[in-house]
């Protein structure tokens, strides 16, 4: 997600640090290439010249404080200028119950799949969701919402023999039987100058009177993106974005341009394959993903929603405690396990998207769990038994593994241990040290340690 613009703003940034004043000519200097890399990300001129005019309005006659790098004033500025460019706050759904959700957008889009993921999204927030399969056109797409419904325990309503305005009057009623709080309509895919298909979606908005009409839309699409936001907003008076794809979208270009292009708030964002990449979409988050500052709140989240608030506590007790075992690590590593891999985790740790997480990387978790594995209960609960060369020698062999390798995990452990004991009384807000040290190398490459 934004690899390519967060790694030309590092490089403008990093290039800026090493000045020991600000002035206008190195200002200007950076803010072209600020302004090349947007623009190089499909990002509208409109709002990219908008952009660098405000960021060089604050930046000009800034005098640096004490303690801070004239390159980290230009990125504080810079963040707060793509948090307003990215809509601020955060746009919340309608709070009304029983709530009618219409989505819409081009075919291709993921609007089926964004359908079931907001539906996993509510109920998992105490919502009572149900699905209405008013694609009736594209060729199985009513038996993939059943198929997505049964797989998340939601109800869907479909029909056959039906058109989208019949389908929606029956879902009306049956969802209302069945108690459902929140019904999400999946529309049929349609191009944006298909005038019957648009006339359907809008008697079907007339019926159903929803409270959220969302385009889903293809963040890969770039600036063509904000063209398809403005054809069906002025059809349909949108009242929020779910932007799809960023987890394969390099350029960006699509979320920084559409907010201020056509004033509709991203509400959410599709994040990956399965059904809980799905999230709402924070600007400040994610104004400070682009600029490489990492995500942590996100991280930290996810990490809850994905392990259990129970078993998160538990962890994070463990790992903040004076006694943090090797069997404590390994539970650790199983449950950071279910977050993704080391690619998938990479992206949400301070200076991401200059972090290359290769596959060298990928198994050096492997290869730590496999050491973890090839000890006794006893070695893992009580790591001084460690000391012995013939339990390394058998543990190495164990695993596989030369002895180097054992001997670089346990200095590893150790020093991950020292870090935690550091952090233990630490205010929470200084636990994006710890994320920054693994970040650094000091766990995960090795250079540090």
């Amino acid at each position: 997600m934004f690899e390519s613009l967060s790694e030309r703003l590092s490089q403008v940034f990093s290039k800026l640090s090493r000045k020991k004043n600000l002035t206008e000519e190195n200002i200007t200097d950076a803010l072209n290439n600020i302004k090349t890399a947007l623009l190089a990300s499909d990002v509208s001129f409109q709002i990219v010249r908008d952009l660098i005019a405000e960021v060089k309005h604050a930046c000009i006659g800034q005098r640096v404080l004490q303690n801070i790098q004239p390159g980290q004033q230009v990125i504080k500025i810079v963040y707060d200028k793509l948090v307003t460019v990215l809509g601020g706050e955060l746009a919340a759904l309608s709070d009304k119950r029983p709530l009618n959700i219409l989505l819409v957008g081009l075919h291709g889009a993921g609007k089926t799949t964004s359908c079931a993921k907001l539906a996993q999204f509510l109920k998992s927030a105490g919502g009572q969701p149900g699905l209405v399969a008013c694609d009736i056109y594209r060729p199985a797409a009513i038996e993939q919402l059943k198929i997505l419904g049964h797989q998340i325990n939601v109800p869907v309503f479909a029909y056959d023999h039906c058109d989208a305005l019949t389908i929606g009057q029956k879902a009306l009623k049956a969802s209302a039987e069945a108690g459902c709080t929140v019904l999400i309509f999946d529309t049929a895919g349609r191009l944006q100058m298909d005038s019957p298909l648009i006339e359907e979606v809008k008697q079907l908005k007339t019926l159903i009177q929803p409270e959220e009409i969302l385009l889903v839309v293809d963040s890969a699409l770039g600036q063509e993106a904000v063209n398809v936001a403005k054809t069906f907003n002025d059809a349909l008076q949108l009242t929020g974005l779910i932007l799809t794809k960023l987890d394969g979208d390099a350029k960006g270009g699509a979320a920084l341009s559409m907010k201020r292009a056509v004033n509709i708030p991203i509400k959410f964002a599709a994040i990956g394959e399965k059904l809980g990449d799905f999230e709402k979409f924070y600007p400040d988050r994610m104004a400070s993903r682009i600029l490489g500052m990492g995500d942590i709140v996100s991280l930290v989240e996810k990490a809850q929603t994905e392990i259990g608030d129970a078993a998160f506590d538990q962890i994070a007790h463990r790992a903040f405690e004076g006694n943090f075992t090797i069997e404590d690590f390994l539970t650790q590593l199983q449950q950071m396990k279910k977050l993704g891999s080391v690619t998938g985790l990479a992206k949400w740790l301070p200076g991401v998207p200059t972090f290359k997480a290769s596959e060298q990387q990928e198994r050096e978790w492997k290869h730590i769990e496999a050491i973890i594995l090839s000890m006794t209960v006893q070695e893992r609960k009580n790591p001084c038994l460690l000391n012995s060369t013939y339990r390394r020698l058998r543990i190495s062999k164990g695993a596989g593994l030369p002895i180097s390798e054992f001997n670089r995990f346990l200095k590893r452990y150790q020093t991950m241990k020292k870090i935690f004991q550091k952090f233990r009384k630490a205010d929470p807000s200084q636990l994006q040290g710890i994320f920054q040290s693994f970040h650094n190398g000091q766990f995960l490459s090795g250079k540090k340690d």
